[in-house]
């Protein structure tokens, strides 16, 4: 999904890729499309269930997974799996940078180039890649800040 687009644009889009894959839009369906359209923290599932029993306090977990799994199954969101903590869900699937706090979590993407495109790696070596992913880990500004008091 395209950065500068608002998230208004986002979940249009959305929206409308499913509807051209025939998916039934239901209302659960649509609230978590329109909460990731606006959420760019990189939620996890426990999050976005969370915030959308605000709206809908009869959803359940497994109508988020489902949810998740089909935008993820059509490319449109991408899924950030960890070992060590809950996976993330990122609505930028452009291939970009993440920032990742090692102390509190949060995820960001960062707004520069991306140091080496398809082309080149396959120029270098031959390699056919298909997919990637850009992680830099450390500390975001607040717990670096506490880190350093």
């Amino acid at each position: 999904m395209n950065l500068s687009a608002t998230p208004e644009e986002i979940e249009r889009s959305l929206i409308k890729r499913l509807r051209e894959k025939g998916y039934k839009l239901t209302a659960q369906r649509l609230e978590i499309i329109s909460l990731l359209s606006k959420d760019m923290t990189h939620p996890g599932a426990a999050d976005i269930l969370k915030k959308l029993r605000k709206s809908l306090p009869q959803v359940s977990m497994s109508t988020v997974y489902y949810t998740l799994d089909v935008l993820k199954k059509e490319g449109l969101i991408h899924e950030l799996e960890f070992y060590d903590r809950d996976n993330r869900y990122d609505i930028n699937v452009s291939n970009h940078i993440n920032l990742i706090c090692k102390k509190c979590g949060k995820i960001e993407d960062f707004p520069g180039e991306l140091p080496y495109s398809y082309t080149q790696v396959q120029q270098k070596t031959d390699f056919q890649p298909v997919a990637m992913r850009y992680e830099y880990y450390g500390y975001c500004k607040k717990c670096g800040r506490k880190r350093a008091s």
